[in-house]
């Protein structure tokens, strides 16, 4: 099925404040031209003003609800300098957990220099899921495409299960083998390790076990691993820069890396030398794209036994129980790159943003 050319429907389901997202709804853009992209935004739960005292779960609705707003006008911002339209972002919920310090989240939301912060914080851009479901009901068959948590996607075929028989395939950027551990945003030196949990399927567990549990179509996740490669990370933004086309799209994408890297890449790095900028959620578009994915992944079919999302596994939230099989046609996995995948995946990168 050559999708490229193939003119059909793609939700794609991402959550924000992180640019890794901007890149994934520029790729799909690019790569499937014939394609309606419907773009659904989870939002984080933070707390404005927070400082290093406060915890994880201790958000509030109003600053919640307003960063959400504000990362649907960024979106709209945004992808114009490259010529991409989106008319309406829709609502895909709040996110009920979040991994990421609130204080951390306060300035990636203010620092940003793609929006106006008072008129993306005063006016929303959101639209409601009730005018997204009105839309799916005209198309016969969609595509799913997840760069964050399954939230929205997971409230969808709630609010109207009818959807679920028209979804052909789902591609996420989703789960770990377990050999990565979670991004060590603490900046503290005693921080305790997280383990090997993904940050996506740790936002909502239960949302990451209605998907991959209850959907009966094929679902494509793309682990951590084949994310984080070294081959196509890059030292600093710096570096992104000049492996990019230099125009103006890319020169925004740089301005919003940089300020990335100051916030989450260099606290990283700085105990880690062999942190770099990965562009993470990409990785959905480009498994959308069956030759891609072929091309970049060495991709098997896996055994899902287990999805823990019940309060007695909470220590597990995150975990995605996975291995290799021969057998399945549901459930596929990334573990690498094939021996080109990088030059594809980097000389596909150059394409989108050329």
């Amino acid at each position: 099925m050559d999708m490229a050319g193939d003119s059909h429907t793609v939700l794609a389901f991402i959550d924000a404040p992180d640019p890794d997202n901007f890149v994934l709804l520029i790729a799909i853009a690019k790569l499937f031209p014939n394609a309606t992209m419907h773009v659904i935004l989870t939002g984080r739960p933070v707390r404005f003003k927070a400082t290093r005292e406060h915890q994880h779960w201790d958000y509030d609705r109003a600053s919640s609800i307003m960063a959400q707003e504000a990362s649907a006008a960024r979106i709209k911002n945004f992808l114009r300098h490259f010529g991409v339209t989106v008319v309406r972002v829709y609502d895909g919920g709040i996110a009920p957990r979040t991994l990421v310090p609130h204080w951390l989240h306060f300035r990636d939301y203010y620092q940003f220099l793609d929006a106006d912060p008072l008129a993306a914080i005063r006016y929303s851009d959101l639209d409601g899921q009730e005018e997204f479901v009105k839309a799916l009901m005209l198309v016969d068959h969609c595509d799913v495409v997840v760069g964050g948590p399954m939230t929205g996607l997971a409230q969808l075929i709630t609010r109207h299960p009818a959807i679920a028989p028209k979804i052909r395939e789902v591609h996420a950027m989703f789960a770990t083998w377990g050999n990565i551990q979670l991004m060590q945003l603490d900046t503290q030196k005693d921080a305790p390790p997280r383990g090997a949990l993904q940050f996506n399927v740790a936002c909502d567990p239960v949302a990451a076990h209605q998907v991959l549990m209850g959907l009966d179509c094929p679902i494509y996740l793309m682990p951590s691993e084949v994310t984080r490669d070294s081959r196509i990370g890059f030292q600093n933004a710096v570096e992104l820069r000049e492996a990019l086309p230099q125009n103006n799209g890319s020169r925004q994408l740089h301005m919003l890396y940089a300020i990335w890297y100051d916030a989450a890449v260099a606290p990283r790095q700085a105990k880690n030398p062999e942190e770099k900028i990965f562009i993470h959620d990409v990785v959905a578009a480009l498994s959308l794209d069956p030759e891609l994915r072929t091309q970049i992944y060495d991709v098997v079919p896996i055994n899902i036994p287990s999805v823990p999302h019940l309060a007695r596994d909470a220590a597990d939230w995150g975990k995605i129980l996975m291995s290799e099989t021969t057998g399945s046609t549901k459930h596929f996995a990334a573990k690498g790159l094939k021996p080109d995948g990088a030059k594809v995946y980097l000389d596909t990168l150059r394409r989108v943003f050329a």
